[in-house]
């Protein structure tokens, strides 16, 4: 869980780094500006850079949480699959979003972490299942 939550957050560095790069070296030629000139575009981009920086500080937690064998241990193996897994969706959805119908052009280099993001997501366990997990673990119910 932990090693897949890794790989999540790296396809959103990934995502978000090659969107950047598409966004600031195309312009537009009857305007003589590239894409990240525009507001809603960057305003994407800051979200989607906060969502992987939420789920790249949860995962050094988990793993600091294995390292000190911590109480919480145990919720927060599952709590970072399930919230890396769905947030690379959702940051990988942006990055397709904002780089337009060019996004699907293997160059950009979008597409392909679009989707490993979607395979992930179906990894058992998956986020559905480890959502019940964790509302057992919030509530004090036995786990398994």
């Amino acid at each position: 869980s932990v090693l897949n939550a890794a790989s999540s957050v790296g396809l959103m560095e990934g995502a978000l780094t090659r969107a950047c790069a598409h966004l600031a070296g195309t312009r537009f030629a009857h305007l003589n500006n590239s894409i990240a000139d525009l507001p809603t575009i960057r305003a994407y981009l800051a979200r989607a850079k906060i969502q992987c920086d939420s789920a790249s500080v949860m995962l050094d937690d988990t793993v600091a949480a294995i390292a000190a064998q911590r109480a919480d241990t145990m919720l927060r193996v599952l709590e970072v699959k399930a919230h890396a897994g769905e947030t690379a969706l959702a940051v990988t959805d942006t990055a397709m979003r904002v780089c337009g119908g060019a996004a699907f052009r293997k160059d950009v280099g979008v597409e392909r972490m679009f989707r490993d993001a979607r395979a992930a997501s179906v990894m058992a366990p998956t986020s559905d299942v480890l959502y019940d997990f964790i509302g057992k673990a919030v509530l004090g119910m036995p786990l398994f």
